[in-house]
């Protein structure tokens, strides 16, 4: 039996607890209706500084099964996200998490395998286990990761980074997924596939690239832009029409644009060829779309007009592009 140890603290994220519990739990039970009379795979637990009640972020309770110094050896030490309001909250909580730290250096001095999501990847980091590793975090949080850790390479752009013995993730989706890589390599490919089918579980998001974009595009603090692009976002492959978005919006369409090209220095439409540009690069990268479902999806008018913009912007059809940039294997 593997035992898994799920890292709790105040404030912690259930969610970066409970997802990849119920996927062991899954794995359990679709191990038992295949063989008569097995026993589980997995067996999770909690452990805290206390060994009792902790109060996540969301207000769910949880009852650990341990105290740090009392908990089993384990197989796999979960580390969940860390709530938090601004960079400097963050940081504040991470301070009160000194004796977590502790813990987790000796687990890793150990050899115990070691996954952390969203936040929770900065307490792995300051145990210095990914010190002149690769790592990745929440998509928002890349320039404090980066000044708090200089030593550390940080890969913003991936949502799952795997060293020798830790696993980081920038999101839920790819947290999730780990554990199904983890399944996989310790029980096989089969077991955490049917595992995956019986969960609706699409792992294969593992890139942030849409989301670093509009990370880079929403250092402005004007309201009425920030909802326009988020529509944008939402409706990427409609046609603009500014009057009508304007009066979605409530303003005029001279000042929807004045106020746009003040934030970007670049008109809407200019912004959603952007917007399109990276959602077109990320499908080709990650998925096996046709360039004419591509094209649908992104709302180009033609295969032939996203052929002149990949030309004129980067110098590549769009199959070029893909042949150079989807991971081997797909």
């Amino acid at each position: 039996m593997y035992q898994i140890i799920g890292l709790a603290f105040a404030g912690c994220q259930a969610s970066g607890l409970v997802s990849p519990f119920d996927v062991f739990n899954v794995t359990n039970t679709l191990w038992k209706q295949q063989r008569t009379d097995a026993s589980a795979l997995y067996r999770c637990s909690l452990v805290s500084t206390t060994g009792t009640e902790i109060c996540c972020s969301n207000g769910t309770r949880m009852l650990a099964d341990y105290r740090l110094e009392d908990a089993p050896k384990a197989d796999l030490i979960i580390v969940p996200g860390i709530h938090h309001a601004d960079g400097p909250s963050l940081l504040k909580k991470l301070n009160t998490l000194g004796r977590e730290c502790l813990w987790l250096q000796q687990q890793i001095r150990q050899g115990v395998p070691v996954a952390a999501n969203c936040s929770g990847v900065f307490l792995l980091a300051e145990t210095g286990a990914l010190e002149h590793q690769e790592a990745t975090t929440a998509w928002w949080l890349g320039e404090l990761f980066r000044t708090r850790y200089p030593g550390v390479q940080l890969q913003p752009k991936r949502l799952l980074v795997k060293n020798s013995n830790t696993y980081c993730t920038g999101s839920m989706n790819a947290n999730v997924g780990v554990i199904l890589e983890i399944i996989e390599q310790q029980v096989g490919r089969q077991l955490a596939q049917q595992c995956a089918r019986t969960m609706l579980i699409d792992a294969a998001q593992s890139y942030a690239a849409p989301y670093l974009f509009i990370q880079e595009q929403a250092d402005h603090q004007d309201e009425l832009v920030l909802a326009v692009e988020s529509w944008l976002q939402r409706n990427i492959a409609q046609p603009i029409n500014i009057d009508a978005l304007a009066s979605l919006h409530s303003v005029s369409p001279r000042t929807l644009s004045r106020r746009f090209k003040k934030a970007h220095a670049k008109s809407l439409s200019a912004y959603l060829q952007d917007l399109r540009l990276e959602q077109t690069k990320l499908l080709l990268e990650n998925t096996n779309l046709s360039i004419e479902q591509v094209v649908a999806r992104v709302g180009y008018s033609s295969q032939s007009s996203l052929r002149r913009l990949f030309k004129k912007l980067l110098g590549l059809s769009p199959r070029q592009y893909r042949q150079q940039n989807q991971p081997s294997g797909r």
